[in-house]
């Protein structure tokens, strides 16, 4: 404490790190320097706004993902393995992610006090809020979807369980394996869904059961989700300089024609690249 950043491996106390900021201030009032970097900055979207037309169909808008925020509360950190967090999901405290599963974006899962885990293949949907309160723990098993915007506060839901989009799961509350939360529903505290029935309302009763090919579909969505996890996880915590390498790529791979890799090996010159070569023998070894 009491010592400001680090710059180029020395060290100043806050308050010379202070004195070097006053002194590097431009002379004159503030608010005239407020004004004058207000008309660049209204210069320079301008001229981004220029630059943009005359590229016309081809323009793209550089847009850099939100990290997603993993905070350690009470020394107990974010487990998350083998798992997608997308950017902009937040998580705090003593969160277990099994391999597969998936928090999407703007997802927010709190664990203040209890722990919260996430079985495999579940997958907690954008805007969803998972909070662990106290001494009540939240326990999702495996194959679980929970809406978007579905909130669920110090409870527990089986495998396979489906949660509907803006759901609210009370606390206490526990929803069996294979049972389905239809969308908007409230469940009320220390409420219990039985396995493998539906329940719906405000608050919510129960209206059936699960047929057996709504529950085959509800499982394959969310295997789909978990395989939609595995595509966004490559791609999303891309830094810019490889999406543009890729966007490239594209392009490139547009204008060729349908034969163009027969024609290259059709050509006297041809030669694999050494690294490929070196991967397909390595490869063709392991399967010999």
């Amino acid at each position: 404490p009491g010592a400001a950043p680090r710059g180029r491996g020395t060290m100043v106390s806050r308050a010379a790190h202070a004195k070097i900021l006053e002194l590097s201030k431009p002379p004159g009032p503030a608010s005239l320097w407020y004004a004058v970097g207000a008309v660049f900055r209204q210069v320079g979207r301008a001229v981004d706004e220029s630059g943009r037309a005359l590229q016309m169909h081809m323009a793209y808008d550089e847009k850099l993902p939100v990290p997603c925020t993993a905070v350690k509360v009470a020394g107990k950190a974010p487990t998350i393995g083998q798992s997608f967090v997308a950017p902009s999901a937040t998580l705090t405290g003593a969160v277990d992610l099994k391999a597969g599963a998936s928090v999407w974006y703007g997802a927010v899962i709190r664990a203040q006090g209890a722990p919260i885990s996430i079985g495999e293949m579940s997958s907690v949907q954008e805007n969803a809020t998972l909070t662990a309160s106290g001494s009540a723990p939240v326990s999702v098993g495996k194959l679980v979807t929970i809406g978007a915007g579905s909130i669920i506060d110090s409870a527990s839901v089986g495998d396979e369980a489906h949660i509907g989009c803006g759901c609210i799961v009370s606390a206490g509350a526990a929803i069996g394996k294979g049972a389905v939360l239809t969308a908007g529903s409230v469940l009320p505290a220390k409420t219990t869904v039985p396995a493998n029935e539906i329940w719906s309302g405000k608050p919510a009763k129960k209206v059936g059961g699960v047929p057996p090919a709504e529950k085959e579909a509800l499982l394959a969505e969310a295997r789909s989700f978990a395989a939609l996890a595995a595509i966004h996880q490559e791609h999303a915590w891309m830094d810019l300089e490889e999406i543009e390498f890729q966007a490239a790529q594209y392009k490139i791979e547009a204008q060729r024609p349908e034969n163009w890799s027969q024609q290259l090996r059709d050509a006297p010159t041809f030669e694999e690249l050494p690294k490929l070569k070196k991967r397909i023998a390595e490869v063709t070894a392991k399967i010999n």
